[in-house]
């Protein structure tokens, strides 16, 4: 009884233990969760006003004088801002404000009013173009400030009130090309000045800032360099010399520029505008008008109005000349002038005003890849000329090594002749860049040379570019890659690295849109160059060192080998879609260039079953591969040619899109185009052996993509159609079909594929695998489902209508066409 006892208290006193020790550990827990949200109380407490949900807020303590203070920082980069934020939707202790790469195109006066410990205010990359004076009004703690590739203009003295703390000032990537005298008056504590732009004039306007620099220590930053006058180019300016800044050289101008600025033929009663821009370098800088040497005035009665001179930003001044109802009188030079305190400079252009009886060609528009052209109503006989638009970069990511080659812009024109009949003839854009940046980039590609040394990294580089394949809009986009890819195809056998990225690249030119590849293939056979560089990879790249050579890619897989007649005993090979594997260091990245990699499985030929029964035993298999067939003679009956090794190759490309038809093929397989691709599209190929009968055959299976009626096996055949190829049915046909699967035999080695009229689909399947098709005799068509037993094909006689039930049998019902 005693012991009883004994062990019941013993049970007692241990879930005690056990209650207390889980009673501590959840306390622990809780205690935990009360410090960590009690430190980002503190934390968050000083940016509980932040009312900008783009905005983000962080802060510090720091220790100053024996006290601790927190350190607010607001980062607000990239967020699409128009305006700068309301001080009051600040926390008062922010030292640090970031509203960089955003769309502020103005400063008012005390915009910032109220941030009083303001340390760091980033405003690069922005529209500023108007600073208000007092802009930075009560910034007193303010210590640094960026201002950097804007579009400022104008400044002074004003701009910069209440920032005698500030030490670093960084003015550079604006548009202005001088500094006002004084314009730094109230920075007293002003330690850095960096303020390079791009018509930076180094001229007796900029000595007082040296003088001022020297006096206050004030370090010009090495990147400040300047632009004009042109001996002076490059040179730092913190570097030169008093007697270096004159004012006294040949007026250079960053921009003079009169529009329209060749010869125009007008007729009588048009209207045309002449306007002037030219660079404001002081308030000497102005604009007079000439006609036949004559200065124009405003004449109501002739049509001529004379616009008042704008000054822009303090750094461009405009003028304009409307021509209204035009006559004779009007016609001859039209002059721009310059006038300033350093000399004179001007433009001209001609104007021929015609009746409205003689023959001209009509205005026009075209729009093509070199950009969009206006081509004016032009005199017959007469060559028109209009400048090339503008070369403008944007989304897309530039390859190392596709320097621009830039030619100025009076250089870059476009010619359009408008023959004798008043009809637009011969045309030349060749001088014009591509519109389309992408284009651009490939085209300069191309002209680079290739050689052994920088083939890889323009490689790696194409392949990360033709990722976004799919957004390709223009067929040279398709062309130039081809260019590209057959110069590294030739550096293979030396450079074996370069097979791997030609089959990214060939994977990733399958993501173009069908239409691009059709146009690029009609007009430069480039779709075919592409399969033709593929197929050589193991050609180039098979030694006696490297015996076997796999390729993985989201649309093409390739394997390759090595074989001795003597040991060969028949291969089948099965491609599969499978996941990427994660990147690891030292391995190119999958993930970069698609959701599903292709890649073969093989192993020898055995009993294990036909090519379609193995290939609807894998879901994920897409192509089985047979070679020999089955019953194969003995191995004797392939020889080598010199009796040591062959090349023997299989490839299999996602779909059919690197095979366009883009000639007349009613003779063909694809029945003047009324049959398409349906199937993945398998090569094979055994080189440098003497084939006997069996191998010289090959079986393959294929797993449908699309539904459709009256299917083909075919080949692809380079030489048809003046060499753009087209598909072929001699020596294959069709000889077993499984749920989705169609196995297909030919009696040789070349790219095949199952071909289906892919605009009428007799029935809708349940499911993926279900469909009808017709075969080659018509009278009995063929019920494709995956869902039917693994026999022969069902039949379905004609008085049915054929279409397929759950159970796979064929029913009479409607027939449903899909045009």
């Amino acid at each position: 009884m005693v012991y009883t006892c004994f062990i019941y208290w013993e049970e007692i006193t241990w879930k005690i233990i056990q209650l207390k020790s889980r009673f501590t550990m959840k306390l622990l827990n809780l205690l935990c969760v009360v410090v960590g949200l009690w430190r980002t109380c503190l934390t968050n407490g000083n940016c509980r006003n932040l009312f900008i949900d783009s905005c983000h807020c962080s802060s510090e303590r720091s220790k100053k004088l024996g006290r601790q203070t927190f350190r607010v920082k607001v980062v607000c980069d990239d967020v699409e801002l128009l305006d700068t934020l309301q001080p009051s939707f600040l926390p008062n202790k922010t030292v640090s404000l970031i509203l960089s790469n955003n769309k502020i195109s103005l400063l008012r006066n005390a915009s910032f009013f109220g941030l009083t410990i303001l340390e760091k205010l980033d405003l690069r990359n922005n529209l500023i173009s108007t600073v208000e004076h007092g802009a930075f009004r009560g910034l007193v703690a303010l210590r640094r400030l960026d201002l950097s590739n804007n579009r400022i203009g104008c400044l002074s003295p004003e701009m910069f009130v209440d920032l005698g703390n500030l030490s670093k000032l960084n003015l550079s990537g604006n548009i202005f090309s001088s500094l006002p005298v004084g314009l730094f008056t109230h920075l007293l504590s002003l330690e850095v000045l960096h303020f390079s732009t791009e018509s930076l004039f180094c001229d007796c306007q900029l000595e007082w800032l040296l003088l001022w620099a020297r006096a206050n220590g004030v370090l010009l930053g090495n990147d400040t360099l300047c632009v004009y006058p042109t001996h002076l180019r490059g040179l730092e300016v913190h570097n030169l010399r008093e007697t270096q800044l004159r004012c006294d050289e040949p007026l250079e101008l960053p921009l003079f520029q009169l529009i329209p600025s060749q010869r125009q033929v007008v007729f009588r009663g048009d209207r045309l505008p002449l306007q002037c821009t030219v660079s404001y370098l002081d308030p000497s800088v102005t604009l007079l008008w000439h006609h036949n040497g004559d200065v124009v005035h405003s004449n109501e009665d002739r049509g001529v109005y004379v616009e008042d001179t704008l000054v822009h930003d303090c750094c461009l001044l405009t003028g304009e000349v409307v021509l209204s109802n035009i006559n004779h009188s009007l016609s001859g030079i039209w002059e721009c002038q310059v006038t300033s305190s350093r000399g004179n400079r001007s433009r001209q252009m001609e104007i021929l005003v015609l009746e409205t009886s003689a023959p001209y060609c009509s205005a026009d528009r075209i729009n093509s890849n070199k950009g969009d052209f206006r081509w004016p109503k032009t005199l017959a006989g007469i060559l028109a000329f209009l400048p090339c638009a503008p070369s403008t970069f944007g989304y897309a990511p530039r390859p190392s090594g596709a320097a621009s080659h830039h030619l100025t812009q009076r250089e870059k024109k476009a010619w359009r002749r408008c023959d004798r009949a008043g009809r637009w003839a011969e045309d030349d854009y060749t001088q014009c860049p591509y519109a389309s940046e992408v284009t651009r980039i490939l085209h300069e590609l191309t002209q680079m040379t290739i050689n052994t040394s920088n083939a890889q990294p323009l490689a790696q580089q194409l392949v990360a570019f033709t990722s976004r394949a799919g957004d390709f809009s223009d067929v040279m986009d398709v062309i130039f890659v081809t260019h590209l890819v057959e110069r590294l195809t030739r550096l293979v056998d030396q450079r074996r690295e370069l097979g791997d990225y030609i089959s990214d690249i060939a994977s990733n030119m399958m993501l173009v849109e069908e239409h691009i590849l059709w146009m690029a293939q009609n007009e430069a056979r480039a779709c075919t160059r592409i399969v033709q560089c593929v197929e050589r990879i193991a050609d180039l790249a098979l030694t006696i060192d490297t015996q076997v050579i796999s390729k993985v890619s989201p649309n093409i897989a390739m394997e390759a080998f090595l074989i001795r007649p003597s040991n060969f005993q028949g291969l089948s090979c099965m491609a599969v879609q499978r996941a990427p594997l994660p990147p690891f260091s030292g391995q190119r990245n999958q993930d970069a260039i698609g959701d599903t990699l292709l890649n073969f499985k093989c192993h020898t030929v055995n009993g294990n079953g036909s090519p379609s029964s193995q290939l609807s035993k894998n879901s994920a298999a897409v192509a089985s591969i047979h070679l020999p067939l089955a019953g194969t003679p003995s191995p004797s009956a392939l020889q080598s040619v010199d009796n040591s090794t062959c090349k023997l190759q299989f490839i299999v490309f996602r779909n059919g899109k690197l095979f366009p038809c883009t000639g007349n093929s009613s003779n063909l397989a694809d029945d003047g185009k009324r049959r398409s691709v349906s199937t993945p599209v398998a090569f094979t190929k055994l080189d440098r052996c003497t084939l006997g009968s069996a191998v010289h055959s090959v079986t393959i299976a294929l797993r449908h993509f699309a539904l459709g009626v009256d299917p083909t096996a075919a080949y692809w055949d380079f030489d048809l159609l003046d060499g753009h190829g087209g598909w072929r049915a001699e020596g294959c046909h069709i000889t077993d079909s499984l749920g989705s699967t169609t196995t297909i035999h030919c009696t040789h080695h070349n790219n095949f594929a199952v071909l289906m009229d892919l605009k009428k689909v007799l029935s809708f399947p349940r499911t993926l695998g279900s469909f009808c098709t017709r075969s080659c005799m018509p009278a009995r068509p063929l019920c494709y489902s995956a869902s039917s037993p693994p026999s022969s094909p069902i039949s379905c006689t004609t008085a049915q209508s054929a279409s397929v039930g759950r159970d796979g049998t064929c029913s009479s019902t409607s027939v449903s066409t899909r045009l």
